[in-house]
Parts: C-alpha cells; structure tokens; sequence
C-alpha cells in the first residue's frame, strides 16, 4: 500500500458528450472522475519516498490517474514534504490510518473490486435500456 498526493482532480460535465474537465472543488467523491496523483512507497517508520524502489536507477518520481472508486479518504492531517520532494513525513494519526489500512489491504482490495464489478454491471444494464455512456456518467453525484 502507497501514500498518495492528489495533484488536481477531473469530472465529466453534464450532456451527452460533455468533456472530462479540471475541478477546483467538488462536493462528492462520487462526481470525480479521476484524481492525478504523485504516488509516494512506504519507506519506514512515517516517512514515504518519492523515487520508488523499481525507479531507484532512473531517480524518477511515480505519477498517476485513480479512479474515484479507489480512493480511501483524506489524511487528517497535511503530510509534510521536504524540499527537495524525495520524503514526505506524516504525523503519528496519519501513520495510524496508514498503517490500520495496510493491514485491510486484502478486505478493501475486495471491496474496490465489488464496487467496480457493480458498476460494470449498471452500465450493461442502462446500455442494454438503451442509454448512452454520456448519459450514464453525467448521472454520477
């Protein structure tokens, strides 16, 4: 399990060909699309690495897109980066969420896994009722 920093966030607008589009706020994890995300590895104690173990040769940082269905929750506190962006550290109630997490990484695997499955499921069924993509993803909230 990594620590994620969400860099910006996207939803579709409404209409049936409405564009994925930068969000400044949103009201519901559910209305995102997607969050762009620097993905820090687990190092030790409360501190987490930029440069993950795979990218050590190349020294590069790891970047994303997570879908809305994958992410857990908010820290609940604000992690600190150090300057040259390499480690971040995270308070002692943050590395309890991390590590209380970790420790469900099997059960929430399978639950991201089941939500996603239903999901897939709805969307055959408003295809199968004739509803278009566009359609379905504007209805998110």
């Amino acid at each position: 399990m990594v620590k994620l920093t969400v860099l910006s966030f996207y939803s579709q607008g409404g209409g049936k060909v409405a564009a994925h589009s930068w969000q400044s706020d949103t009201r519901s994890i559910g209305a995102v699309s997607y969050l762009a995300i620097q993905v820090y590895e687990y190092a030790h104690h409360r501190t987490f690495r930029a440069v993950h173990q795979r990218n050590a040769a190349l020294q590069v940082f790891a970047f994303g897109h997570l879908p809305s269905d994958h992410f857990l929750r908010p820290l609940p506190s604000q992690p600190q980066l150090a300057p040259d962006g390499r480690t971040l550290t995270v308070d002692e109630e943050a590395i309890r969420v991390f590590t209380e997490l970790r420790g469900k990484e099997k059960q929430v695997h399978l639950a991201v896994k089941a939500l996603a499955g239903a999901r897939r499921n709805a969307r055959k069924k408003m295809r199968a009722m004739g509803v278009e993509d566009a359609e379905i993803d504007s209805g998110r909230d």
